[in-house]
């Protein structure tokens, strides 16, 4: 059974690319965009039903003005981190798109190209994370604050 993992004389390894990015790289450009989402729903949220929900009867307007601003500000940080992750993803993969070839289903099973798999995973979570910010940020503009 451990014979099985020791890796046979004159096989290459399986992600051959690894030095071309960084580890941090690459685990930045999968969590940048997740964390930056949460970070801003979780200060966004909590924020917004304070100032309209102080006490146990909800408010009309705002406990302060200048909410919205502070919101799309809090938007605006997240989305500059999340594209930033995405940034780094996309580089990250450009790097390491040629680590091995072969079509994906034949990669799946052999396990090789893991950067480029780790590079991929990265674009695509920072995709889905900057589109649901986009959306946050929409909201904020369409919505009214605390049901005016």
């Amino acid at each position: 059974m451990a014979e099985d993992n020791v890796p046979q004389p004159g096989t290459a390894h399986p992600a051959p690319h690894r030095d071309r990015v960084g580890l941090n790289a690459l685990w930045f450009g999968i969590a940048a965009a997740p964390v930056a989402w949460t970070l801003q729903l979780m200060f966004s949220s909590s924020l917004a039903g304070y100032a309209c929900y102080p006490h146990a009867d909800p408010r009309t307007f705002p406990l302060w003005d200048g909410l919205s601003p502070v919101l799309l500000a809090i938007s605006a940080g997240a989305f500059i981190i999340a594209v930033s992750g995405g940034g780094v993803a996309w580089n990250s993969w450009r790097q390491t798109r040629s680590e091995r070839p072969g079509s994906a289903h034949h990669l799946m099973e052999t396990g090789d190209g893991r950067t480029r798999f780790m590079a991929m995973c990265g674009l695509l979570t920072s995709t889905v994370f900057v589109i649901a910010l986009a959306f946050g940020a929409v909201a904020l503009s369409v919505v009214p604050l605390c049901g005016r």
